[in-house]
C-alpha cells in the first residue's frame, strides 16, 4: 500500500508499537488518503535492524551522530513503508527514503535525492511525499519546510557560473532590497552570502524575510553549497508564523548534509481525474462532456486581447480582432471553435475588467451552437509581466497582496461579470508560472511555489462563493521549466485535483534554426511527461505556433516554407489521429498569431501574416482534409 502523506508526530507517539489514528488538518485533498494507522507505518525499533539500515554517511555529529542513539526508524522504497530492512529491496531503480528517530530529532536521510537533515521534534513534523522529487516536504502546525537538492544546469560548473545561476534563478530578488520594501515585506536580519562558518565544509547564503500579512511570514531561504564543487547544492525553504520556531531553523541548517545518491527519486501524486464541478449549469456541463468525447480539433487563433476599461469602452483592438478573425476564417476555410483573450489584473492602478460586449460578440459559444467558446486567461500582474534580469528597481507582484485581501473587490467583480456571461469559459489563470518571466513566476514569490498554490485556490474560493458556475480551469506550464531546478518544477505548482478541470499545454516552434523540431516532437514530449498523471483529462494546447523566422537573427520570414511545412505534418497527424497516442487527449489547440520582439527587431515571427501564403493553404487544406474526411 503507497503512503503519501506520513504522520511522523512526537517521539512519545513514534515510539508507540501501533499508532493511532491522527485527525488529518481540515482541507481537501487531491485524493482520499491512506490512513497512518495500518501496518505499513508500523515502526522499525530491533536496534540490530537499525544498524543494518544506518549507514555512516548519514551521520550529523550535532543531532543524530549514529545507529546507536537512534530508537525508531521508517524506510521508506517508492513511497510505501518497509516492516523490515532488506538489501535486495535497495536497487538503483527505486526511491529511498528513511526516517530515524531520536528523543530530540528526526533524522531524514534521502538517499535517492543525496541529502540528510535533522529536524527538531519539539516541532511536531509530518512528512508528505507527494512530489518528492520536486521537494520534500516537512510540516505541521508550527512550520514548512521544503528541501531539495539541486544542479546548476544548463552551466558550465564553476565558480563563475556558480554566480550566474545563482543570480539570475535563484537570489535575483530575494537578495533585492527594492523588490522586498515594494511587496509590503522586510528584512528579518541581514542577508548572508557564501558563510563558510556556519556549516563546516560548505558554504551557505542564507536570506531571512518577513512577508507581512501572510498565514506563515518568517522566511527562511538558505542555499547550501558543499566547499571545492559548484554543481550540487542544497535548497531549503521554512515559513513560520512564530518568531519562536524561527529559531529551531538553525539546527535544521546546521544539519544539512549532501551524501552519495543512490537509487531513483520519484513523485507519488495520484492520477488526476477529471472532475466536473458539481455547480456548473447545464451549458458547461454539456460542454465539458463533449471535450472528454469529442476526437477532433477545436481550433483558434489569437491576434489581440480583448481590453476593456472600467468605464466599458472598447479600445482599439476591438477592430483588429474583428479584422483578423474575418481574414483568417476565410483563409481557413473553417470558422474559430475557440476564441482567446488576455487580460491582466491591472495596468498600473488601472484595473482590468472582463470584457463582457466583446465577449459576447466574438466568442458566446456553448461548443454546439457553432459560435466560438471563450478562453479567457487571466494573468496576476500589473506591468505585463515585466520581469527579466535588467528589470531591478521596478520588480512588484501583485501576488502578497491578493494574499493580504486588496484585491478582493475586483475580483469578486470579474467573478460576477464572468457568472452573468453565463457561456462556457476555458479559463486559464496564470499561464507559464513554471518560468522566469512571469510577474507570478517562483523567482517573484520568495522561490515558495505555495504563493502561486495560495493566490490560485484564492481566486477559485471567490469564483465559488460568488456562485461561477460556468468556468472551466486549465493549468498550463510552460513545456520547459525555468529557472532550471526542482523547486521550480511544473507539478510544484499543481493546485490540485480539486481546483482543476484541464491540463494547458504550450509548446513554441520559434522557426529561426533549421531544421525545424515538428509539432509530434514537441507534443509527444508532453505526452510523455503527462499521460500517466492527466491522461484522463481534456488537453488544451492553449497557446502554441511555429515561426517564419524572425528578424533579430536573419532575414524575417526567410523560412517559412519550413513552417508550412510543419504546418501540414501537424494536419497530418490530427487526420490519423487514431494512430498517434500523443494526440489522444488533445481537444482544443490556439495559435498565438503575435510575434516576439527583441528592440525593433521581430525575434519570433508566429503572426500568421498574409504573405505568408504558403502556411495559410496548409491550414486551408489542412482543415479541409481533417473535417472533409468525418
Amino acid at each position: 500500500m503507497k503512503h503519501y502523506l506520513i504522520l511522523l508526530g512526537l517521539f512519545a507517539a513514534v515510539c508507540c508499537c501501533n499508532p493511532q489514528p491522527v485527525k488529518p488538518e481540515p482541507g481537501p485533498e487531491p485524493e482520499p488518503q491512506p490512513k497512518p494507522d495500518t501496518v505499513d507505518v508500523t515502526l522499525i525499533t530491533d536496534s540490530t535492524v537499525i544498524a543494518h539500515m544506518w549507514k555512516p554517511r548519514y551521520a550529523d555529529s550535532t543531532t543524530v551522530g549514529d545507529a546507536a542513539s537512534v530508537k525508531a526508524a521508517r524506510w521508506l522504497v517508492d513511497g510505501e513503508y518497509k516492516h523490515t530492512y532488506k538489501n535486495e529491496w535497495r536497487t538503483s531503480s527505486v526511491d529511498l527514503r528513511y526516517e530515524f528517530y531520536t528523543d530530540e530529532y528526526l533524522r531524514f536521510v534521502s538517499e535517492s535525492d543525496g541529502y540528510a537533515l535533522s529536524i527538531p521534534m519539539s516541532l511536531n513534523p509530518k512528512a508528505d511525499y507527494i512530489l518528492a522529487k520536486y521537494g520534500q516536504r516537512f510540516y505541521s502546525d508550527k512550520f514548512n519546510l521544503r528541501v531539495t537538492l539541486e544542479k546548476v544546469t544548463p552551466y558550465t560548473p564553476n565558480e563563475h557560473y556558480w554566480d550566474v545561476y545563482t543570480g539570475e534563478w535563484l537570489d535575483r530578488y530575494i537578495s533585492n532590497y527594492t523588490y522586498v520594501t515594494q511587496n509590503g515585506m522586510k528584512y528579518i536580519t541581514s542577508t548572508t552570502k557564501n558563510d563558510e562558518t556556519l556549516i563546516e565544509g560548505y558554504s551557505v547564503n542564507l536570506y531571512s524575510i518577513n512577508a507581512v500579512g501572510l498565514e506563515a511570514p518568517l522566511y527562511k531561504i538558505a542555499i547550501i553549497r558543499p566547499l571545492g564543487q559548484w554543481s550540487k547544492f542544497g535548497f531549503l525553504l521554512y515559513k513560520c508564523s512564530s518568531s519562536a520556531d524561527v529559531l529551531e531553523f538553525a539546527k535544521i541548517l546546521k544539519s544539512f548534509r549532501v551524501i552519495d545518491t543512490y537509487g531513483r527519486s520519484k513523485n507519488f501524486l495520484p492520477v488526476q481525474e477529471p472532475r466536473p464541478n458539481p455547480k456548473w449549469n447545464a451549458e458547461t456541463r454539456a460542454y465539458y462532456q463533449k471535450l472528454l468525447n469529442q476526437q477532433t480539433l477545436d481550433f483558434g487563433v489569437f491576434s489581440a486581447s480583448m481590453v476593456q476599461s472600467t468605464s466599458g469602452s472598447f479600445n482599439t483592438n476591438h477592430d483588429r480582432i474583428a479584422a483578423e478573425k474575418t481574414r483568417l476564417e476565410a483563409a481557413f476555410g473553417h470558422g474559430y471553435e475557440i476564441m482567446p483573450t488576455y487580460s491582466h489584473l491591472a495596468w498600473g492602478t488601472s484595473l482590468h475588467e472582463f470584457p463582457t460586449e466583446m465577449a459576447e460578440e466574438f466568442a458566446g459559444g456553448d461548443g454546439f451552437n457553432g459560435k466560438p467558446v471563450l478562453q479567457f486567461s487571466y494573468q496576476y500582474t500589473t506591468n505585463n509581466n515585466n520581469v527579466s534580469p535588467s528589470n531591478t528597481t521596478s520588480c512588484s507582484t501583485p501576488m502578497f497582496d491578493i494574499l493580504r485581501g486588496k484585491y478582493d473587490a475586483p475580483l469578486k467583480k470579474l467573478a460576477a461579470q464572468i457568472k452573468a456571461y453565463g457561456h462556457p469559459v476555458l479559463f486559464r489563470l496564470n499561464n507559464e508560472m513554471n518560468s522566469d518571466w512571469t510577474s507570478y513566476c517562483g523567482m517573484m514569490t520568495l522561490c515558495d511555489p505555495d504563493i502561486f498554490i495560495d493566490t490560485w485556490k484564492y481566486l477559485y474560493n471567490i469564483f465559488e462563493e460568488t456562485g461561477v458556475d460556468n468556468c472551466i480551469w486549465i493549468f498550463n506550464p510552460i513545456a520547459v521549466s525555468c529557472p532550471y531546478s526542482n523547486w521550480g518544477e511544473d507539478l510544484a505548482y499543481y493546485p490540485g485535483n480539486d481546483y482543476v478541470q484541464a491540463l494547458g499545454l504550450t509548446a513554441y516552434e520559434s522557426g529561426n534554426s533549421l531544421p525545424l523540431v515538428s509539432f509530434r516532437e514537441h507534443y509527444s514530449k508532453l505526452y510523455n511527461k503527462n499521460c500517466n498523471l492527466f491522461g484522463n483529462m481534456p488537453w488544451i494546447i492553449s497557446e502554441f505556433g511555429c515561426g517564419a523566422g524572425g528578424a533579430a537573427s536573419g532575414d524575417e520570414k526567410r523560412n517559412a516554407a519550413q513552417q508550412a511545412a510543419w504546418v501540414r505534418a501537424m494536419f497530418s497527424d490530427f487526420d490519423q489521429r487514431a494512430s498517434f497516442p500523443y494526440l489522444k487527449q488533445i481537444k482544443g489547440a490556439v495559435w498565438f498569431s503575435a510575434n516576439d520582439y527583441s528592440g525593433n527587431k521581430t525575434s519570433n515571427y508566429y503572426e500568421l501574416s498574409a504573405d505568408l501564403t504558403e502556411t495559410l493553404k496548409a491550414f486551408h487544406d489542412g482543415f479541409e482534409q481533417m473535417y472533409g474526411n468525418e
